[in-house]
């Protein structure tokens, strides 16, 4: 009876074993998925974990050196030249310290001085 027991749970691990083998290896003759809207697990793009930093939450730090701003080399920016810098877009009414719609290098120099 002991005999038959052990035969008998060496046949049961070995069919289970079979069948988790079989379940996991699938066959090398079976043709690749032909389902076209799901590619291939390794082609998928990873997915993207970044939040993205709107235009509206970044703050210009650092004023541009005068010089890259005034590429006429005249002596002052307007507003309508400093359309591209943010920084200086940003700061232009407090620059301009006459008003006068135009911020000289003084006056660039005076604003990037303060605080």
């Amino acid at each position: 009876m002991k005999n038959a027991t052990i035969v008998a749970a060496t046949f049961m691990l070995a069919i289970g074993t079979g069948f988790v083998v079989a379940q996991s290896n699938p066959p090398a003759n079976r043709p690749p998925s032909t389902n076209p809207s799901t590619p291939p697990a390794d082609t998928q793009p990873p997915a993207n974990t970044m939040q993205p930093i709107g235009r509206q939450n970044m703050q210009p730090t650092t004023p541009p050196d005068f010089a890259t701003l005034d590429k006429s080399g005249v002596g002052y920016v307007t507003q309508e030249q400093v359309g591209y810098d943010s920084w200086l877009r940003t700061h232009f009414a407090a620059c301009d310290a006459d008003h006068d719609g135009q911020v000289t290098r003084n006056e660039y120099a005076a604003c990037t001085r303060s605080p």
